[in-house]
């Protein structure tokens, strides 16, 4: 099937935002929060740095992909109320897509003015960081469905919500909470790297190591939770949906098993960047599968589901 121009420019604008989440990583595994001083929207007090450091190269180059997600965002909402009707579900995700895009410029910029950036540690961080993950996931769900629909995709209905509806609904507040301690994880790792493995697992259990060293252990406790309940989920919906359904149930766990496995490949490595890249990667690409299964769900003609 070919897909109209604003679907494909929609589903680019997810593919991009996504990009620009990985790098956003990249910039936290790697210290450069703190590469524009705390300075926004200008960086080191300048439009344009001179004579920059790599940090602030880093940080700059993210800020400025980010600017251009706002504008590819921004461009989407007006053609979505040239090119759709009222009332049509496209202007829906469309609109959403831009409130969100406009908190996580916020939520990025609060990061940056309140220097929860680089080599900070403190709970107000954590609240921020675990807060930017939440807006990042829903921004990226917003998108996802806004091609979804100019896909032809059709409206989500949600009365009545189908037990297999609740079910996805259920994964989709699991995978937010896995979101969650992932990043909290991952900025325990940036902040307290640790030597081996075992030293690692050493620290996790010391009454007197760091809040951010000890909520690490339950990063790997739920996932391997979620990771059950996804993967029971789509094996059933495999077996029991239309094709479409059983289509997205089976790249569900495909990706979730893959991400399970980058995970424990992640860990066994000390936590590299590339590695952290790619683990956050098929996380968002679960994300999106799952958002997408459970609005095939609740379009759906079975009466199984």
């Amino acid at each position: 099937m070919k897909l109209p121009a604003f679907a494909k420019y929609a589903w680019g604008t997810l593919l991009f935002n996504i990009g620009v989440i990985l790098w956003g990583a990249y910039v936290r595994a790697t210290g450069s929060g703190a590469g524009c001083g705390a300075h926004w929207p200008s960086c080191q007090g300048e439009v344009l740095p001179r004579a920059p450091q790599l940090e602030t190269i880093i940080e700059f180059s993210h800020r400025a992909t980010s600017g251009i997600a706002f504008l590819l965002v921004l461009a989407m909402l007006i053609w979505a109320f040239r090119a759709f009707p009222k009332k049509h579900p496209v202007r829906l995700g469309a609109t959403l897509s831009m409130i969100l895009m406009v908190t996580e410029a916020l939520v990025g910029a609060g990061l940056v003015l309140f220097e929860l950036v680089a080599y900070n540690e403190s709970v107000a961080r954590v609240y921020a960081v675990s807060t930017h993950l939440l807006n990042t996931f829903l921004l990226l769900a917003a998108l996802t469905l806004t091609a979804w629909w100019a896909s032809g995709g059709k409206r989500i209905s949600l009365k009545p919500m189908r037990p297999a509806g609740w079910a996805a609904l259920l994964g989709m507040l699991a995978v937010l909470v896995l979101g969650v301690t992932g990043a909290i994880t991952a900025l325990g790792d940036t902040l307290f790297p640790a030597g081996s493995l075992a030293e690692g697992i050493a620290q996790d259990f010391e009454p007197t190591a760091h809040f951010l060293i000890r909520l690490r252990v339950w990063h790997p406790v739920i996932a391997i939770f979620t990771g059950v309940y996804l993967l029971v989920l789509a094996q059933y919906l495999a077996s029991t949906g239309e094709q479409p359904v059983r289509t997205a149930a089976r790249i569900l766990m495909a990706i979730f098993v893959a991400q399970l496995v980058i995970g424990g490949v992640n860990l066994v490595l000390l936590v590299p960047v590339w590695s952290q890249m790619l683990h956050l990667f098929a996380a968002d690409s679960v994300w999106v599968v799952l958002i997408i299964l459970g609005a095939l769900i609740q379009q759906s003609p079975e009466k199984n589901l």
